[in-house]
């Protein structure tokens, strides 16, 4: 039997994603909505997180998303990583701002298109968002609950000279740079830029909780997505690796135990089976101080190449990753993860997010959460979330997206966990929670789902006209 597996680590506050909104992007023509925040329901209450530092609110911890291939599942998921990576790493100048509208309307094609996103970080429940075109920010807020009250941290436009104008609120003002410092601040940044982006440079230090809950809490994992610090975290971290053994043992993958294989790094050996050119890139990263570790996925197999420092001697370690199984005769064998299945390396880059929540709470976004996997690992993977949460241990978050039906169960998920999204005829993506509908009692979502009453399925012609 396959069980949820749990670590215990008690937490003072959450950090949550509440809800995200995005309008005329890519597939998206009308506003759609991610909402967070649990429906009214008597049924399954241990599943909410429910944070009480600062701004008072509850969340729950898992969106499951369906649709039909090309109905904008992923185009969410994209939505929220433009947005990230805009955050993060601003917009060069004189380049456009890479914003992709409706293009399936043609009014909708020449409109701005409109991002926000409301979250909790540091006991502060924040909404930032911005509305772009392809050439610049025509506005941009972001608001905050220090107190019961909602604070204007900075409003902000674009005029038609291409000007930043900034209003800034009380909190900007006052963090130790005054009003003339913000206007400067606003002067210094360019129509197509954030001033989030600019602030931060400038080190408002207001601003910085903004910066890193996008940095550090926020994780988009696409279906290919590799876990680049599996071998480090197994080689430094007793707990991490006795839960991924644990976990892939559970799972019956048979895999008996992951152990790393740690030598000192020869470049011609470890390197050996790339091209040189690689091979040369390699070494330079290697010299570079600013280098600490490297994850490398050759022909043949993963590996990092760690330095580290110690007694003031500098030591780089070539460091793989193993898998221990069972020989016929009770003897044991290795394999490279390369060598394993799929399915089997698909969780090795999954579990440690499990791992991750009980330690410090993340969001992470997960496309094709199914990929690979037997549908008894993703309903694991579900009820391991939904266990940490109901053990008071967890107040990370996973929205996901699926085709694997079986999770359409009303003893696993509620209604508010699951979403379905849908075209309509010209092309615009919806998304609707299941909770907006009346259901009778007892009826199965599977079914339900199966037999197109909420949506979210392919139209398939006649399969005849393929033969012809």
């Amino acid at each position: 039997m396959l069980r949820a597996m749990v670590y215990l680590i008690s937490k003072k506050g959450f950090l949550m994603l509440v809800q995200f909104s995005v309008e005329n992007y890519v597939s998206f023509k009308d506003e759609v909505r991610l909402n967070m925040i649990p429906a009214k329901s008597r049924t399954m209450k241990d599943h909410v997180i429910s944070d009480k530092h600062g701004k008072q609110i509850d969340v729950l911890p898992l969106a499951t998303i369906y649709g039909a291939n090309a109905s904008g599942k992923t185009n969410l998921v994209k939505a929220i990583r433009y947005m990230k990576n805009i955050v993060l790493s601003g917009i060069k100048v004189d380049s456009l701002t890479g914003v992709l509208p409706h293009k399936l309307d043609a009014e909708s094609e020449k409109k701005p298109s409109r991002f926000e996103i409301i979250f909790k970080h540091q006991n502060v429940l924040y909404t930032y968002g911005f509305v772009i075109t392809r050439e610049k920010v025509l506005e941009e807020w972001l608001f905050g609950y220090y107190t019961s009250q909602e604070s204007r941290i900075f409003e902000r436009i674009t005029n038609e000279n291409n000007e930043t104008k900034v209003k800034p609120g009380a909190r900007l003002t006052d963090d130790g740079q005054g009003a003339d410092f913000i206007k400067f601040v606003a002067k210094g940044t360019r129509p197509n830029q954030l001033f989030l982006n600019e602030a931060h440079e400038r080190n408002v230090k207001i601003i910085s909780p903004v910066i890193d809950w996008f940095k550090d809490c926020l994780h988009i994992v696409r279906p290919n997505t590799q876990y680049s610090l599996l071998t480090f975290r197994a080689h430094k971290e007793r707990n991490f690796i006795d839960y991924l053994s644990k976990f892939l043992r559970n799972v019956d993958t048979g895999i008996k135990n992951i152990t790393c294989d740690i030598e000192d790094f020869d470049a011609n050996k470890h390197l050996g089976d790339l091209p040189s050119g690689i091979k040369k890139e390699i070494i330079e990263d290697l010299e570079s101080s600013k280098t600490k570790n490297l994850y490398i996925q050759g022909p043949n197999a993963s590996f990092t190449i760690l330095k580290e420092v110690t007694d003031n001697r500098e030591r780089v370690q070539y460091i793989r990753l193993r898998t221990e199984h069972e020989r016929s005769d009770g003897s044991s064998t290795m394999f490279d993860p390369i060598d394993e299945s799929d399915g089997t390396r698909r969780l090795m880059d999954l579990i440690p997010m499990l791992f991750e929540i009980w330690e410090s709470e993340k969001v992470y976004i997960i496309d094709e959460l199914d990929r690979s996997l037997h549908t008894h690992l993703s309903r694991l993977f579900i009820e391991t979330v939904i266990a940490g949460v109901k053990s008071k241990g967890s107040g990370g978050q996973f929205i996901v997206t699926t085709h694997d039906t079986n999770l359409l169960d009303r003893k696993l998920l509620r209604k508010d966990e699951i979403y379905f999204m849908e075209k309509d005829k010209n092309g615009g993506s919806h998304l609707t929670s299941l909770a907006e509908y009346k259901l009778s009692e007892g009826l199965n979502y599977e079914n339900g789902y199966l037999n197109g009453r909420f949506g979210g399925i392919p139209f398939v012609g006649n399969t005849h006209e393929l033969l012809k």
